[in-house]
């Protein structure tokens, strides 16, 4: 019986052993290696600490694994030997492999500032994280979120949700160009401004603080300009950082981005795959290799690694991107490049919007609905999407199936859609197909001009 080892027990490390036992049953032996206490859905941080989540109910149990052929072993692996094929773990304990799927994730990054290490300094990752988050919001008033990335932006409006006074502050002047467009920027920086969440963009944190009662005093600085923020608690959400050590001392290639895999999740070291947040895969979008940290994306990485150790040769077309998140009664999504990205990267670009509603707009309940879609290269494939307001889901998944495919304008146009009353646009509102003629318009506006400068 071959033996698969898992590094890791999060989506990525479980669903590669899950797989692959589950295609040759009784053929594996899988065991997945877990550091943490538990296995955590973490996506669901924000709605446990609103109310609209219970954490018991985000924590799985070892069963979720176990029941599909895994076996969980608590124990911290601390050292691979590619040559013998062997895993050690801080218990003392050797393991050997046929197969390894690194799957370590990643951590919070830290900021190196005095006073980031205090008492009610809070990064989110674990259900610890979120337990004592939880029960410190309960007395809390007022709060410091730092970094207005994804996670930021979800945790501040959760914490205006619970009735706390919050401050977001992020480095850069704008959100990220990587995230959203200036056109979408603006729209979530206005509603957090709707909320009364108050924003310092372009000031850098240069010091946390501590007074007698324990509130904490947050040094901003942008220029010559030094402020000071007074919260009762923290969050630090500044980005994440591959877990990279368990591959010191091996040739396992990787980059400060994480392990370089090919499109079947195998690194350059034979029997040994990685995937999930601590990968470089590539990408499906510019073909170059880039990290994906997103639960999504390592789901299905992992899968991709089962079936190969199953010996079905199935290949990852590369991740997309896509994302979405939902704060302050909005949401946002995006797949593959934004504009800002596609310009640095393509000569011919081309871009249509739309307008339209989450259903019929005589329906009383209708919210608006922005979609913007990027179309780049000869062939006018779509490589970008971003989308605002209500009811993005649809639309997104869509755009993340065009976009891993390759499909040009022409065929995203030809998209065969449903209509109803009370879960669509108006029938002929549909955002995809609005946005795609508005971009084919603008590319038969620049084929005329061709044809007459020609001439």
């Amino acid at each position: 019986m071959k033996k698969i080892i898992s590094i890791g027990c999060g989506g990525a490390g479980m669903f590669s052993g899950i797989v692959a036992s589950q295609l040759r049953k009784g053929k594996f032996e899988a065991i997945a290696f877990a550091d943490e206490p538990d296995i955590y859905c973490r996506c669901t941080t924000p709605y446990v600490l609103t109310g609209e989540a219970h954490l018991a109910d985000a924590i799985q149990p070892d069963s979720m694994a176990s029941d599909y052929g895994v076996k969980v072993v608590h124990e911290k692996a601390v050292k691979i030997n590619t040559d013998t094929q062997e895993v050690y773990t801080d218990q003392g304990n050797v393991f050997s492999y046929d197969d390894l799927v690194i799957a370590t994730g990643a951590s919070p990054v830290k900021l190196p500032i005095p006073g980031i290490d205090g008492e009610h300094i809070f990064t989110v990752r674990t259900s610890k994280n979120t337990e004592d988050i939880q029960k410190y919001i309960a007395t809390a008033k007022s709060a410091v979120v730092i970094g207005a990335g994804v996670i930021g932006m979800e945790m501040a409006g959760a914490l205006r949700n619970h009735g706390l006074d919050v401050s977001l502050v992020e480095y850069q002047s704008s959100i990220s160009s990587a995230i959203a467009d200036t056109e979408f920027a603006e729209k979530i920086m206005e509603l957090f401004h709707e909320s009364s969440v108050a924003t310092f963009f372009e000031y850098g944190v240069t010091e946390i603080k501590e007074d007698a009662s324990g509130k904490k005093e947050v040094l901003i600085r942008h220029d010559t300009e030094v402020r000071s923020l007074f919260a009762d608690i923290v969050i630090v959400a500044v980005g994440i950082k591959p877990n990279l050590d368990i591959i010191a001392g091996t040739d396992i290639e990787s980059t400060k981005q994480g392990i370089v895999v090919d499109n079947k999740m195998r690194t350059n070291i034979p029997h040994v795959y990685a995937c999930g947040d601590c990968a470089v895969p590539l990408s499906a979008v510019t073909g170059e290799f880039e990290p994906s940290a997103l639960a999504s994306s390592a789901i299905q990485q992992a899968k991709i690694v089962g079936f190969q150790i199953a010996g079905f040769p199935i290949k990852y077309n590369g991740s997309t991107r896509a994302f979405a998140f939902q704060t302050l009664g909005k949401e946002y999504a995006g797949v593959g490049l934004t504009e800002i990205e596609a310009r640095k990267k393509f000569r011919w670009v081309v871009t249509g919007t739309a307008s339209t509603t989450d259903v019929y707009k005589d329906l009383i309940r209708a919210k608006s609905l922005q979609v913007k879609l990027i179309f780049a290269g000869p062939k006018m494939r779509l490589v970008g999407y971003e989308a605002f307001g209500n009811g993005v889901i649809a639309s997104t998944e869509l755009a993340s199936f065009v976009i891993g495919l390759r499909l040009s304008i022409l065929s995203l146009m030809k998209f065969n859609y449903i209509s109803h009353p009370s879960m669509t646009p108006w029938p002929f509102m549909n955002p995809m197909i609005m946005a795609s003629e508005e971009a084919m318009g603008k590319v038969m506006e620049k084929m005329k001009g061709l044809l007459k400068w020609w001439k």
